[in-house]
């Protein structure tokens, strides 16, 4: 207080006093960026990592506390203590309200991570787009915690095909691109194609499109049409054949790379799939997180190639529609039993003719 306090105004104390030596809360953790490093001392933390990179902040504090951490830094150390600031909005309740102790509407991290696991309460976080307010709720972490299991029912389907029958040895099973049949390279450019999708999505800080990038590669492009398709080369081909050994090979490089892709969100997840991966020589397999991100594969594919199966993988959903359609009216049990006949139009005849050869 600016005024002089010389009696308590609990207990009617005089042998009080002011104390002088007082900063402001917002003006002492301005202090932060360099004097957790040993400034003003020159220590090699310091000189390490001072300037930082990000700071995340919420919109409520610039004012307070990044602008004065600023002005702290240039006149203290003569640099701006960060280049970039992120800043994301607030968490509210279903209905859009601050959470609040009189309202009764928060929840704890401990009980989300109770109930759900951390990497559920680390998916909402990074599924949320964090550039206005964010809502929590327990129906909104039940949801998540169905598009989570999409992810790991995809690594645990990959994972049991490389460790049954003899398992997967990446010395002698591993095949070259060029041994790879023309659905493997399919799913290959589609990898490839969420490396690019994922990695700008990370230098944005765009980490709702990292998520749902990763769900849609997981659901769509492999458990609804490359891994369903896989099943009779991984069930039914001999052990060692060369259409097992390119489907293994194929789906080990999907799994090694979507685990390092997801692993910065779904940490304990990613890292508990690194461990049942094998490895490479140059792979470090004690952690997910001693291993860098993945690279595209390299191998080209021309815009006939990508027509061609996006022809395909048109055709077999209207197929599969079509059978749910006679399987709903008991004409048909399993899609086996079916006999099916294939209508095209006129300029579609050649395209679709062509499968066939």
């Amino acid at each position: 207080t600016k005024d002089a306090v010389c009696t308590c105004p609990k207990c009617g104390s005089k042998n009080i006093r002011q104390d002088e030596d007082t900063l402001d809360t917002w003006f002492s953790s301005a202090l932060w960026p360099f004097s957790t490093l040993g400034w003003p001392e020159q220590t090699e933390d310091l000189k390490h990592y001072y300037p930082t990179n990000t700071l995340v902040t919420g919109y409520d504090i610039i004012g307070f506390w990044v602008s004065r951490m600023i002005f702290s830094a240039l006149e203290y150390t003569g640099q701006v203590p960060f280049d970039t600031v992120l800043i994301h909005g607030l968490v509210r309740d279903a209905q859009g309200r601050k959470m609040s102790k009189s309202l009764g509407n928060g929840i704890a991290p401990n009980e989300i991570t109770d109930k759900y696991g951390a990497d559920i309460l680390r998916l909402w976080v990074a599924s949320s787009d964090y550039h206005s307010d964010i809502r929590v709720s327990n129906e909104i972490l039940g949801q998540l915690s169905e598009a989570y299991k999409k992810i790991r029912n995809t690594a645990r389907f990959i994972l049991g095909n490389l460790s049954n029958q003899g398992g997967f040895d990446i010395k002698k099973d591993y095949v070259s691109d060029d041994k790879l049949f023309e659905i493997d390279k399919w799913a290959i450019m589609k990898l490839d194609e969420l490396i690019d999708k994922v990695n700008t999505a990370y230098e944005a800080f765009d980490y709702h499109i990292v998520f749902h990038a990763i769900h849609n590669f997981c659901v769509i492009d492999m458990s609804n049409f490359y891994l369903d398709i896989l099943k009779d080369r991984l069930y039914c081909e001999g052990v060692d054949s060369a259409s097992r050994r390119a489907a293994q090979t194929t789906v080990y490089r999907i799994l090694s790379a979507i685990s390092r892709l997801i692993a910065p969100i779904m940490s304990f997840t990613a890292d508990e799939i690194w461990a049942y991966l094998p490895h490479s020589a140059d792979e470090n397999n004690e952690s997910i997180f001693l291993n860098d991100m993945p690279e595209k594969s390299g191998i080209e594919v021309s815009d006939e190639f990508k027509a061609k199966w996006e022809l395909v993988a048109s055709i077999r959903e209207d197929a599969k529609k079509a059978l749910e359609l006679k399987r709903a009216d008991k004409v048909i049990g399993a899609s086996l039993e079916a006999n099916l006949k294939v209508f095209v139009d006129d300029d579609k005849f050649d395209d679709v003719s062509a499968l066939t050869e």
